[in-house]
């Protein structure tokens, strides 16, 4: 039951439409029974059970649709009605040919007149064997829907014109676009039926400069044509073949691998919608169909034009598509369908014999029979010079007799068929997407003509990111230092601070803000700089970290050493040492990191060294592309041996400070005595150097890595130093600090013996005087009346 509803509204909907269209007919009729009748014969495949019916339908009620315009216009053919014969070609060669002979010599009688010109047929090879035929009775004759290039022989088909556009008509679009995209060598591919077309753009190419690389024509075989491509190493393929040898093709490309994001293939554009999933796939997989078809350009006839300006027949191309979506229910801006070029050939006819018919006379139009050469040259001299807006377009004829007519251009992107362009016939083409949009899967441009690889080069480097964070955690360390050194100024006549030496403490931090700032450089590389400009980066990173470090860590260790020296006096006598002497420590410590860099970069040549961690060469969405990534590092001949003499320095310089801080470890007075926050600074810095300088040379290869792991470290250890030091100073001025923790008395163990305020008199104990600098003054315990000075 609802099959046979949903048959029985499918057949009313028919009715209705065949209907408005008979209405159509008749009021055309009506119009003109008190005119002379010319008769145009129209060949159109209207028989069911074929498959061009639907198509041969709406080119017929297309055809009667321009009768009845041409009819009502009084400008044309004022004296006569345009009437026409017929022909249901029911897609057959043998059928077309036996009817045309009864309407034209047996059925003549019926008619008032002769036929006077033919419209049609649809197919190509009907086409052929009508026009070859139809000369010996001039007759021009109008083709709406046979593209073939072998129609435009002018030999062979004198009296041949056609409104839809051959398919040589595609070659100057496709050629506009080989131009446009800058590609220089292309292969061509096509049918044996279809060589005039091809051998038009081989000629076409050839007159640009463009190199053909290959041309191949194929019947069944596409195995050795796509083997011989493949040995070229062919990238654009200008493709001529009609929808149903099109699957054949790309089934072969899939298999021999001619396809993907670095090839393009040109073909024709007047396929069906999909049509690389439907009907016989020669073996392949609707999915291999559509890799293979991705990225495809095709060229195709414009059937209904972009302007919406009013034609001929006093309609425009919306009003066409509004009357004939209702009359056949196809729609024409969206179905590739002739319907509008037959449209476009009634009126075609209709002006060149209203045209001609100042130049018969005194003959008139009603009187042409099929030996009348001269009024046949008429009608073909007004076809020539013909123009005008119809509801596809512009039309006029070529010398062949061709369309010079409107082309849409479309692509496959991600399985869909995208309109991208419109071409004019002016050589000029209307595109509605940008190339980087068109080509987004080919890198936002078009594929390269030829398989020469490009190396891009990318350097390895720190990457934006990380370089903000470390610039940021480093700005915090510096603010920190800076506020530690203006609390260390500010109160530097305080007992506490004082007695640890501000002057020294000035020193470790300013050289603290220069490990900070070593710390941001690390991050500056070959992407911010030049090579020569990375070559002076890295010497100036080398000379700041080793003074840096030796003013931080050696103003700590001459610090702890003054304490060491104090309190490891084993002959009691006053000994003063001044600030000034452990500047100088200071300074002879820097005249080794002087010496050791001084000589590194005299006796080393330092170049900046390219080393290749990585090449790509197979990367989606850039072909023919490999990816070399580059490491831009200083170094030089003597580079290691001068790396491994700073370590070997620093380490030394870290043995002797631990050395003199277990030695003061017992001194028990901590403004005076830092070695036990020294000594933990020394501890953070050993264990995180262990960690962090083997780590560097395992991650060596990524620069990124690198650096957040050696920079991390350096402000980490910094921060940690910094803090152990000044923070302890900072909170005891804050809130307070005992009288005992600036050393009345000292209390040492350092001889082995602990000492007592009152002890015995063999005891031995030191008192500190401050006084600007450090001064001891040994006393025997037994003088009791001598007053300590504190």
């Amino acid at each position: 039951m609802i099959s046979f509803a949903r048959g029985s509204w499918l057949n009313l909907e028919m009715l209705v439409r065949l209907l408005l269209a008979l209405v159509v007919f008749q009021e055309g009729v009506a119009s003109r029974k008190d005119k002379e009748p010319l008769y145009l014969l129209g060949m159109f495949p209207t028989y069911l059970n074929q498959s061009m019916h639907v198509i041969g339908k709406d080119c017929l009620l297309s055809a009667r649709l321009a009768l009845k315009h041409v009819n009502e216009n009084p400008d044309i053919l004022r004296d006569f009605s345009l009437e026409m014969v017929e022909i249901d070609t029911v897609n057959q060669e043998g059928w077309t040919v036996n009817e045309l002979l009864q309407e034209l010599f047996m059925n003549y009688s019926e008619r008032k007149n002769n036929v006077i010109m033919m419209i049609g047929p649809l197919r190509n090879e009907i086409t052929q064997i009508v026009a070859r035929s139809t000369k010996y009775w001039n007759l021009l004759q109008i083709s709406y829907g046979s593209h073939s290039p072998e129609l435009a022989d002018r030999q062979t088909y004198p009296l041949l014109y056609r409104t839809i556009m051959s398919s040589t008509g595609y070659n100057d679009p496709r050629l506009l676009m080989i131009r446009q995209w800058g590609w220089k060598r292309v292969a061509t591919l096509g049918r044996t039926d279809l060589t005039m077309a091809m051998e038009d753009m081989q000629t076409k190419l050839i007159n640009n400069s463009i190199e053909i690389i290959a041309k191949e024509t194929y019947d069944d075989d596409l195995v050795q044509p796509f083997k011989f491509f493949k040995e070229k190493e062919v990238r654009i393929i200008v493709g001529n073949f009609y929808e149903n040898h099109a699957k054949f093709v790309f089934c072969e490309a899939y298999r021999a691998g001619l396809y993907g994001p670095k090839y393009v293939w040109m073909i024709f554009g007047h396929y069906h919608a999909n049509w690389w999933l439907s009907g016989d796939l020669n073996g392949c997989t609707p999915e291999e169909m559509s890799a293979a078809v991705e990225g495809a350009v095709s060229v195709g006839f414009q059937t209904l034009s972009k302007k919406n300006v009013e034609t001929v027949g006093k309609i425009t191309p919306s009003d066409y598509r509004e009357i004939m979506l209702n009359m056949t229910g196809t729609d024409y801006n969206t179905e590739i369908n002739p319907a509008p070029f037959s449209y476009d050939a009634i009126w075609a006819a209709a002006i060149a014999l209203n045209s001609s018919i100042a130049r018969i006379k005194p003959q008139t139009l009603d009187q042409f029979n099929y030996n009348d050469t001269n009024m046949s040259i008429a009608f073909k001299t007004s076809l020539d010079e013909l123009q005008f807006m119809g509801v596809s377009g512009l039309v006029s004829f070529d010398a062949a007799g061709d369309r010079r007519g409107e082309c849409r251009i479309k692509r496959i992107i991600n399985g869909t068929d995208h309109d991208i362009g419109y071409y004019r016939g002016t050589d000029s083409i209307i595109w509605y997407y940008t190339v980087e949009e068109i080509f987004a899967s080919s890198g936002g441009k078009p594929p390269d003509d030829h398989d020469i690889t490009v190396t891009d080069y990318q350097k390895d480097s720190v990457s934006y990111e990380l370089l903000v964070s470390m610039t940021a955690f480093a700005s915090v360390g510096i603010a920190m230092a800076c506020g530690f050194l203006a609390f260390n100024i500010f109160y530097r006549n305080e007992r506490l601070i004082k007695m640890s030496s501000p002057n020294l403490n000035d020193l470790i931090i300013v050289g603290c803000i220069m490990i900070y700032v070593t710390a941001i450089l690390l991050g500056v590389d070959a992407r911010l700089l030049s090579d020569s400009q990375l070559k002076i980066m890295c010497q100036f990173r080398a000379w700041l970290f080793g003074v840096s470090f030796t003013l931080s860590f050696g103003a700590m260790f001459s610090k702890t050493w003054r304490v060491y020296s104090i309190f490891t006096n084993k002959k009691l006598q006053k000994r003063v040492i001044k600030d000034y002497r452990l500047f100088v420590m200071v300074g002879i410590l820097l005249l080794i990191d002087i010496a050791i860099l001084t000589l590194w970069q005299i006796l080393d040549n330092v170049t900046v060294r390219i080393r290749v961690l990585s090449k790509k060469d197979e990367i989606p969405d850039r072909p023919n592309t490999i990816v070399v990534l580059q490491q831009h590092n200083c170094g030089g001949e003597l580079s290691t041996y001068f790396i491994w003499a700073v370590y070997i320095y620093k380490g030394l310089l870290l043995v002797f400070g631990t050395f003199i801080v277990w030695q003061t470890r017992n001194v028990n007075i901590p403004a005076l005595n830092d070695s036990k926050y020294i000594g933990l600074s020394i501890y953070n810095v050993v264990i995180f150097s262990a960690l962090g300088v083997p780590l560097s040379y395992l991650l060596a290869d990524n620069s990124g890595y690198t650096y957040a792991i050696v920079g991390g470290l350096i402000i980490f250890c910094t921060t940690l130093t910094l803090c152990l030091l000044f923070l302890p100073k900072v909170l005891r001025i804050i809130y307070g600090y005992a009288p005992e923790e600036v050393g009345t008395r000292v209390m040492s163990n350092i001889n082995g013996r602990q000492g007592t305020r009152n002890g015995p008199s063999e005891e031995r104990t030191r008192s500190v005087m401050i006084g600007g600098e450090y001064s001891t003054v040994v006393q025997d315990e037994r003088e009791r009346s001598s007053e300590a000075k504190i």
